[in-house]
């Protein structure tokens, strides 16, 4: 435990500052009352979505002119830039849950340099729980006022495989999985970030979803935290993410685990199961 802000990386920083900035605007709508749209009729979306993006995406351009942002409610930025660094934006992941307000939403931001992940943040507005991430570096886990701690995947041993399993869309693919895995305790959590970040706590050991609808957006990252803390992410059919702005789209799912092991266990089943 350090009191010490961990990360080297000279935009680090700047991108804490950045997502503190949306959260409270985030906490401000949450407190009071506010109104719910659909995107192309499936997607809910709040003021609090908008308001976060465009503050995120603002802050990003005025800091970074020369690098792509793509975010998700107000697209791609700058894609003739996107060939050298790129901003990955999820300003509330988990909009069902901060409707329903239970807390288990976050501010998601990550950055690509290359293709290759670089910094990522997810920042839990109603608990105030931060986890930072840089490539080399770790993963770390702040809550206010306590410091940061480096944040390390623990050996799972013979534990039962816990599944974190999402709490508005559970994925049925995954429901099947664990009873495969003979795993028959679940940890329902909303957002993406939220339930990686639980793994990398050692409350889970795996996450799987099968949607087609996976964005770059929505993984980026989770997936440099959770890597950094040990963990393994790929889509369904064991291949990495890819993170070009030219096709952001990721149809094959998504599959996040606590150590090689089980993730290879967990690939065998979906490829008996699950039609590529």
């Amino acid at each position: 435990m350090t009191g010490v802000f961990p990360l080297r990386h000279n935009d680090a920083g700047f991108l804490l500052e950045t997502a503190e900035t949306a959260a409270r605007e985030i906490m401000r709508i949450y407190s009071g009352g506010f109104s719910v749209d659909m995107k192309g009729g499936v997607e809910p979306v709040t003021q609090a979505d908008r308001a976060a993006d465009e503050l995120i995406v603002r802050a990003l351009a005025a800091r970074f002119p020369g690098d792509a942002i793509l975010s998700e409610e107000n697209g791609l930025q700058d894609a003739g830039r996107a060939g050298r660094r790129v901003w990955f934006i999820d300003p509330v992941d988990g909009t069902k849950e901060f409707i329903k307000r239970n807390g288990e939403f976050s501010v998601q931001i990550g950055m690509s340099v290359d293709g290759a992940l670089e910094l990522g943040i997810v920042l839990q507005p109603a608990t105030g729980d931060v986890w930072m991430a840089a490539r080399g570096e770790g993963c770390f886990h702040s809550l206010a006022g306590t410091g940061w701690s480096r944040i390390v995947i623990p050996e799972r041993g013979e534990k039962p495989v816990v599944l974190a399993i999402s709490r508005s869309r559970p994925s049925m693919l995954a429901v099947r999985a664990a009873k495969a895995m003979r795993a028959g305790q679940q940890l329902e959590c909303g957002g993406v970030g939220l339930k990686l970040m639980a793994i990398a706590a050692g409350a889970a050991h795996y996450y799987l979803n099968d949607s087609n609808s996976t964005k770059a957006w929505d993984i980026a990252a989770p997936e440099i935290l959770f890597t950094e803390a040990g963990g393994i992410v790929t889509d369904l059919r064991g291949d990495p993410f890819r993170y070009d702005v030219a096709d952001y789209r990721h149809r094959y799912g998504l599959l996040a685990s606590s150590d090689l092991s089980l993730h290879g266990r967990l690939l065998e089943f979906v490829r008996r199961e699950w039609p590529f």
